[in-house]
C-alpha cells in the first residue's frame, strides 16, 4: 500500500467519527477525488478493522488518530499537524433509545463535540463549517432539497438524540451569523 500521510500535493480533510457507515463511504470518495482523509476517531462505536477494510479498498493508507473530539487539547494537536482544507463531521452518537436513558451523556457528547470543533476552528483562523441537513431536526420534507430555509419541527422532538442535534443547528446557525463568509 502506498503511504498517504504527509503529501503536501493533496488537501486535507479532518473527518471527525468517520469510521462508521456513512463516514466511510465518504472517506473512499474523498480519496477517490484525490483529498487526504484525517480519520478522528475515538472507536467507540467502531472497530479499527473497519478502516483496515477501508484502506483494502482504496490501496492506501489512511491517516488516523484514536481521540474522542470531547478532547479539546488532542483536536487542537491535530490542527497543528495539519493543514486542514475543510471537515466534514460524522462525530455524534445516534441512538434514539438509548439517547432516552442516558439524556446528560447525549447531550455532553453531541452538543460538546461540537464546540470543540468550533473552539479550534477559531483558534486556527477557520470560518464556520457547514453542517448536514438532518432529518430528525427537520422532520418529514416540505419540499426537496434541505437547506436553511426549511422549517424545524422543534419542539415536537421527542428524543435526547434528536434535541441534541437541534441545539448543534441552532449553534451553527448563530455561528454563521456572527462570522458570515
Amino acid at each position: 500500500m502506498a503511504a498517504t500521510t504527509g503529501d503536501s500535493n493533496k488537501l486535507q480533510v479532518l473527518v471527525p467519527g468517520d469510521i462508521g457507515f456513512i463516514g466511510s463511504h465518504c472517506i473512499i470518495e474523498l480519496i477517490n477525488a484525490g483529498y487526504e482523509p484525517i480519520v478522528v476517531d475515538n472507536l467507540s462505536n467502531f472497530s479499527i478493522v473497519c478502516l483496515q477494510r477501508v484502506e483494502q479498498i482504496v490501496g492506501c493508507r489512511i491517516i488516523n488518530y484514536k481521540i474522542d473530539c470531547l478532547d479539546l487539547e488532542g483536536l487542537r494537536d491535530i490542527f497543528k499537524k495539519h493543514s486542514t482544507y475543510a471537515i466534514m463531521n460524522f462525530a455524534a452518537w445516534k441512538s434514539v433509545d438509548e439517547s432516552v436513558e442516558k439524556p446528560v451523556l447525549y447531550y455532553k457528547n453531541n452538543v460538546g463535540y461540537l464546540l470543540n470543533l468550533l473552539t479550534v476552528l477559531f483558534v486556527f483562523f477557520f470560518k464556520p463549517i457547514n453542517h448536514d441537513f438532518l432529518t430528525i431536526v427537520y422532520g418529514s420534507p416540505k419540499y426537496l432539497s434541505f437547506d436553511e430555509k426549511h422549517p424545524y419541527i422543534g419542539d415536537s422532538i421527542t428524543n435526547p438524540y434528536g434535541k441534541s442535534k437541534y441545539i448543534c443547528e441552532h449553534i451553527l446557525k448563530d455561528t454563521t451569523i456572527a462570522y458570515p463568509n
